[in-house]
C-alpha cells in the first residue's frame, strides 16, 4: 500500500513538471515616479504666479501717504512674468523718506526676495541714518539673509519745509528731476546684495516749487515692441520733456499709455513701477490754475482765469473756497458735471492743505 501511495506522488509530481521552465524569483522594479501631466503642471505654475502676485500687491501701498505742500503718486503695473518691483512711503524724523527697488529674479521667488527686502529696509529706516548708511546696513544685512539673487534700491528723504533731498543709489536707474528740463542725477553705487558695503555716496538736491523727481524700475525702458525693439531712455526723456507739466497721476497715465502702445498691452517680461513726487507751487492761486488746466487744458483755464480777474493776484484759503462755484458753474456748462465733481474733489483738499500749512507757518 505504501509503495502504491509512493508511485501516484511519484505520477503527479512528474505530471506537474511537465511543459514548466524554473524561473528565479528577483524584487520587482520600481515603478518610476509618473512626471505630472501638463495640465497639472501649467495649474502649478499659475497657482505660483498667483501666490507671487498676491504676495507682491500685498506688500505695495494702497494708498499713498499725503504730505502738505507735496503731491505724491506711485503705481505698479505686473507683467506676465512677474518680477520683484517695490516702492515704499516712510517719515522719518520730520522729514519724507521715499524708496523704490528691483529683486533679481522672477516669479514666487523674486516676490520672497522683494518681501525680504522690504522689511529689512523698513527696519532699517527706523534707525534714522542717512540714506546712504540706511543702505549699507540693508546691503549687509542681505548678504547674510539672502545669499542668493541681488537688489537694486534708490532711496531719497525730502525735507518738507525746504525742500531740500538727500539720496542715495545702490545700482538703481538714477532719480530724474522734472521741471523746464529733464535731468538724470547720476548718483549710483553697487547694488544691494554683492558685497559689503560701509556707506552708499550721497547726493543733495533743492526741489524748487513745481520741480517733480521721478523714480522708476527699468521695465518702462526696457519694455519691447512686437520687434524686439527696446523702449529705450532716449523715448522716455522726450516723453517726460513733452508731459513734464502734468501732475503726478495724469504724467504717469501717460508714461502707462505709451508704454502699453508700444508693447501693444503686452508687459512680457518686467513689471513697470514709477513713484512721482512733486512740490506744489507757492501761490495757492497757481496751483489751482495747474489742477485746472489738468482736467480741461491750459487754454480754457487761461481764460477762466481772465474771466475772474485772477491772473497774476494771490488769494487766501477762504477766498479761493468762494472761487469754486464760479469755477463749478464754469465746468459743468462746457463739459458736464462728471468733469466739474471731479475738479471739485480736487480742488478742496488743496485748499484744506494750503490752509493747514498757513496755520502751520503761523503758528511756528
Amino acid at each position: 500500500m505504501q509503495k502504491a501511495q509512493s508511485a501516484i506522488y511519484s505520477s503527479l509530481l512528474s505530471h506537474r513538471a511537465q511543459g514548466r521552465v524554473a524561473v528565479l524569483l528577483e524584487p520587482p522594479v520600481p515603478t518610476p515616479p509618473v512626471a505630472p501631466e501638463p495640465d497639472q503642471r501649467q495649474a502649478e505654475l499659475e497657482q505660483d504666479l498667483q501666490l507671487a502676485r498676491d504676495l507682491q500687491q500685498g506688500l505695495m501701498l494702497e494708498t499713498v501717504p499725503r504730505l502738505p505742500g507735496w503731491e505724491m503718486s506711485a503705481v505698479s503695473l505686473p507683467a506676465r512674468e512677474l518680477g520683484g518691483d517695490l516702492y515704499d512711503f516712510l517719515a522719518v524724523n520730520g522729514s519724507q523718506g521715499i524708496m523704490i527697488g528691483d529683486v533679481s529674479g522672477k516669479g514666487l521667488p523674486a516676490a520672497l526676495r522683494m518681501a525680504v527686502a522690504r522689511t529689512v529696509f523698513r527696519a532699517e529706516v527706523r534707525r534714522g541714518q542717512s540714506p546712504g548708511q540706511t543702505l549699507a546696513a540693508v546691503n549687509n544685512i542681505l548678504i547674510e539673509e539672502m545669499p542668493q539673487g541681488m537688489v537694486t534700491m534708490l532711496y531719497a528723504l525730502i525735507d518738507p519745509q525746504t525742500g531740500m533731498m538727500h539720496l542715495a543709489n545702490a545700482g538703481h536707474n538714477y532719480l530724474i528731476v522734472i521741471n523746464n528740463q529733464v535731468i538724470e542725477i547720476e548718483t549710483s553705487g553697487v547694488p544691494l546684495g554683492v558685497m559689503e558695503i560701509d556707506c552708499y555716496s550721497e547726493s543733495i538736491l533743492q526741489l524748487n516749487y513745481g520741480d517733480s523727481v521721478m523714480l522708476y524700475t527699468d521695465g518702462i525702458v526696457e519694455a519691447t515692441n512686437e520687434h524686439q525693439v527696446l523702449y529705450g531712455y532716449p523715448r522716455f526723456q522726450s516723453l517726460l520733456q513733452a508731459v513734464g507739466h502734468l501732475k503726478p497721476r495724469a504724467l504717469m497715465a501717460r508714461v502707462l499709455s505709451e508704454v502699453r502702445a508700444w508693447t501693444q498691452g503686452q508687459l512680457k517680461h518686467d513689471d513697470v513701477t514709477m513713484v512721482l513726487v512733486r512740490r506744489r507751487l507757492a501761490n495757492l492761486l497757481d496751483e489751482m490754475h495747474s489742477i485746472v488746466a489738468d482736467v480741461v487744458g491750459p487754454i480754457t483755464a487761461d481764460e477762466w482765469w481772465q474771466a475772474l480777474s485772477l491772473v497774476g493776484t494771490t488769494r487766501t484759503p477762504d477766498q479761493c473756497l468762494e472761487l469754486l462755484r464760479p469755477l463749478n458753474e464754469m465746468v459743468s456748462s462746457q463739459f458736464g458735471r462728471g468733469i466739474a465733481r471731479e475738479l471739485q474733489a480736487q480742488l478742496r483738499p488743496v485748499i484744506e492743505e494750503y490752509r493747514l500749512l498757513q496755520s502751520t507757518k503761523g503758528s511756528s
